[in-house]
């Protein structure tokens, strides 16, 4: 497989292929740490456990996390980048190392985000149903947990970190998806 067409296979996974180069997938599962629940209360992406909806009208995703929130992992560095990596989300580049980021926004439904990422699997954030992924790139770990917010959209959010571990970054990644989530409004 070219890099190219390795890359576009990762886009929807949110990999960061301009910050970060293309490699072969590492074989294994991901492995959800402190609070991501593996043992959904249901069985598939399709069919979702939403606590209460949230609202995301009118929220600027580069305040769903804080200077605060990214403190553990060095604090930001620079502005935040609107619609990065996707549209409807924003990154932030950390001091821990070059090229680590955090990132949170608003993206596709849960199930659809499920289809893009077979590998992935199905956990629980605070009651929620969420979608979580990782992958190794080139030493960085790079997670993505998907959490459902109503039937069209999901709250996003994304950790890479050079030499850190899948479960030291879903670990990270539970906090910042459980603090961007405190900050929507309930619906």
């Amino acid at each position: 497989m070219t890099v190219v067409r390795r890359c576009a296979l990762m886009a929807p996974m949110l990999l960061l292929c301009t910050a970060t180069a293309c490699s072969p997938p590492v074989p294994g599962e991901p492995v959800p740490a402190a609070g991501f629940r593996d043992e959904p209360t249901t069985s598939s992406a399709g069919q979702t456990n939403v606590t209460s909806p949230r609202d995301a009208a009118g929220i600027d995703p580069c305040t769903l996390l804080t200077p605060q929130d990214l403190a553990a992992l060095g604090g930001p560095v620079g502005p935040p980048h609107p619609d990065q990596p996707v549209p409807g989300a924003c990154s932030h580049a950390l001091t821990s190392g070059p090229e680590n980021a955090a990132a949170a926004g608003f993206y596709d439904p849960l199930r659809v985000v499920a289809e893009r990422q077979p590998r992935g699997v199905a956990v629980e954030v605070e009651g929620r149903s969420a979608w979580l992924y990782c992958e190794l790139v080139d030493a960085h770990q790079t997670c993505t947990a998907a959490t459902e917010l109503g039937p069209d959209r999901s709250l996003l959010t994304m950790l890479t970190l050079r030499d850190a571990s899948a479960a030291d970054t879903t670990d990270h990644l539970f906090g910042l998806t459980t603090a961007a989530l405190h900050r929507l409004p309930k619906s």
